[in-house]
């Protein structure tokens, strides 16, 4: 059973819309069978599909141990700084209204109070996410990243066709807040900021690259707007994907986050040359 208190400040909304923002790994008929069951308890009273919930209802959800939230997984740990391993489909953290009673944030903050986030995923993006434990550190840390003075490394598949097996890419980023997305522009506009991306392709097979991407620059969606803009769009990319492409090949967002190398000179003193690695997941493997 997971007994919630919802944070204040979270809008009225309907309790099935609720469970599935803050629980985003417990499967969508899950939650329909808990509600239909009636396995849901807002202020102490049963419930079903129909309630409705807001900031400060306290909930009990009577759902089986196998969709309870897992527990971290760390690629690296020595109490100071700490590289989890996330899945695809969780959220590093809360969304916008407070929402997210399971995010990487909190199952490693369970393990590690007071942990804080050093960058970010996307989370469809799985992989590897740093996080500081103590406040010398994560100053260190964020200026590691603000210097770029540490290399990320990701797994990919996307439509292929390319036309050298590597080579670096060039283009500006525009971010529409508004509609949380971003558009690569190819001269430099008000608001936009330069991006640059690595790529090596590993091998092709039925019009699907196996490509390692890097980006130089950490620009939100950065990767998967700037494959689509050259016309290499990665596989299960609903926002900035080929809609066609997803379908002849269902699935998750095809992108993840290998590798990460803290640079010889990084502020990170203490982690200079260090590298971390996550296992890639089984689309990698397989090529689909």
């Amino acid at each position: 059973m997971i007994q919630h208190d919802v944070p204040a400040g979270v809008p009225r909304m309907p309790l099935e819309r609720y469970i599935r923002r803050a629980w985003p790994m417990v499967p969508a008929r899950v939650v329909r069978d808990l509600l239909k069951r009636r396995d849901a308890k807002v202020n102490g009273a049963r419930c079903g599909a129909d309630a409705m919930v807001a900031g400060g209802d306290r909930l009990a959800l009577y759902l089986p141990d196998a969709y309870l939230p897992d527990k971290a997984v760390f690629a690296f740990d020595d109490g100071r700084l700490a590289v989890a391993v996330k899945p695809q489909g969780l959220p590093v953290d809360v969304d916008r209204d407070g929402v997210g009673a399971d995010t990487l944030l909190a199952r490693v903050s369970a393990v590690h109070p007071g942990a804080q986030l050093c960058h970010r995923l996307d989370a469809a993006t799985g992989g590897l996410v740093m996080f500081a434990l103590d406040d010398r550190t994560a100053a260190r840390a964020l200026e590691a990243f603000r210097i770029h003075a540490l290399r990320k490394c990701y797994f990919a598949l996307a439509s292929g066709g390319f036309e050298r097996s590597e080579g670096v890419l060039r283009a500006w980023l525009c971010k529409d807040a508004r509609r949380a997305e971003v558009r690569v522009v190819h001269r430099r506009e008000k608001g936009a900021k330069e991006i640059e991306t690595r790529y090596r392709v590993v091998d092709e097979a039925g019009g699907i690259a196996r490509v390692l991407l890097e980006p130089v620059t950490g620009r939100t969606h950065q990767l998967r707007a700037h494959m689509a803009d050259v016309g290499h769009p990665l596989l299960g990319d609903d926002r900035y994907g080929d809609r066609a492409l997803n379908r002849r090949a269902p699935g998750p967002l095809r992108l993840w986050c290998g590798e990460l190398e803290i640079d010889s000179d990084s502020p990170l003193a203490d982690y200079r040359g260090m590298q971390f690695a996550a296992q890639p997941p089984a689309w990698w493997e397989n090529g689909g």
